[in-house]
């Protein structure tokens, strides 16, 4: 019996032996072996617009609206959802007039679609494509915006003195005159208190015209007051705001030409913090947005005619 206890203390010590050998290689193994590795937090870019949300089914969203929300989807697609946008729609982040600074800035936006108009005294070369009468063609003017910006120092430095790049823009579709009365002759709108800016703001003054300067997002309710009697907007956006609802006659002034080209836009600093790889991707598809609002907007612009008239909108 005490031999058999011996034993079995012999084995005992054995196997703790045999196990503090073990240990520091078991160790070794488990500290040694590598981390799984953690995919990277994506991008997150908050994107500022004036604009209302796009309406929900069925109803068919603008040529504005759609734009921005394919080139979103595409994006984060593309990039396997490692740069992601995020929509502030209907103008909560700010003013229009604030978005370039707002974007340049870094702070609650680092996108925001950047309205040439709203923004004359900053980048005044870009929005210098805006004046009317230079052309009527969307896919003539929009390419000249491009090749400008590409090939002329200048008008590249007055956004990166911004601190903000454009990635691409399109250029708006033409303006139309919406009225709260019927309007058959130039001198019935003498006296009559017109929203418009720009180029068009000086026309507006030329056939004594008052001209108001009232943001795009403040304008239905100054309609609604009587303290406007009208405005000269896009075609598509006219339908955005809801001006239709009070502006029951509309004029078409698409043969002043003057669209607004509206820069969809990154803060620069962010920008640089995007993968060269990604940067690629973004700009691959920014090239090709010029084409797709064209082609979006010229199947959907009979379709908003048909849809005004059917509503009892004059044209």
């Amino acid at each position: 019996r005490e031999k058999m206890k011996r034993e079995k203390t012999k084995i005992l010590y054995s196997s703790f032996g045999i196990l503090s050998i073990m240990m520091p290689f078991f160790l070794m193994v488990a500290f040694d072996k590598p981390a799984i590795a953690q995919a990277p937090k994506p991008i997150e870019l908050a994107y500022t617009l004036h604009t209302p949300a796009p309406p929900p089914p069925p109803t068919k969203p603008t040529a504005d609206q759609a734009a921005v929300e394919f080139f979103a989807k595409e994006v984060d697609s593309k990039t396997s959802g490692r740069v992601k946008i995020k929509f502030f729609y209907g103008g909560v982040l700010g003013k229009p007039s604030d978005y370039l600074r707002m974007v340049g800035g870094g702070g609650v936006a680092q996108m925001g679609n950047i309205v040439g108009t709203y923004h004359m005294w900053e980048v005044p070369l870009f929005t210098g494509a805006l004046q009317p009468f230079l052309t009527t063609d969307l896919d003539i003017e929009g390419r000249a915006v491009t090749k400008l910006y590409n090939e002329w120092a200048p008008m590249r430095e007055e956004w990166t003195k911004a601190n903000v790049k454009p990635l691409w823009w399109y250029v708006v579709d033409p303006y139309w005159l919406g009225c709260k009365k019927k309007i058959t002759k130039l001198d019935d709108l003498k006296g009559q208190k017109i929203a418009g800016f720009g180029g068009f703001g000086e026309i507006i003054k030329r056939f004594g015209i008052t001209q108001m300067s009232v943001p795009g997002p403040e304008a239905y309710e100054a309609l609604q007051k009587g303290t406007l009697d009208g405005v000269v907007f896009p075609f598509g956006p006219i339908r955005i705001f809801k001006y239709h609802d009070v502006c029951k006659f509309l004029v078409d002034m698409s043969f002043c030409g003057g669209q607004t080209p509206n820069a969809q836009a990154i803060n620069l600093d962010v920008w640089k913090k995007i993968s060269p790889a990604d940067q690629k991707v973004i700009e691959e598809i920014s090239a090709k947005m010029h084409n797709w609002f064209l082609e979006y907007y010229k199947g959907h612009r009979q379709e908003l005619i048909d849809l005004y008239k059917k509503e009892g909108i004059t044209i």
